[in-house]
């Protein structure tokens, strides 16, 4: 596997790990019983949706970068 693929591969795994997480964190906001509890799960949530766009941004830079490597995008 090279380099480019192992990063890809890792960004794609934080990526799950934290829309994963995301999802966990709106299932328990759903269950919370006090509003104290539900303001801690929404600043988790929001912190991991900044998360999730910062990884999502450095993805599509990888993959910008591939296409232009192996000359598949148009400028």
């Amino acid at each position: 596997m090279s380099e480019r693929d192992k990063q890809l591969a890792a960004l794609s795994d934080q990526l799950d790990e934290n829309i994963l997480a995301v999802k966990g964190t709106l299932e328990l906001i759903d269950a919370s019983i006090s509003e104290d509890d539900l303001h801690e799960l929404l600043l988790k949530a929001l912190g991991r949706m900044d998360t999730i766009e910062k990884l999502s941004h450095e993805m599509l830079g990888a993959l910008k970068s591939c296409f232009d490597k192996l000359g598949g995008t148009e400028q």
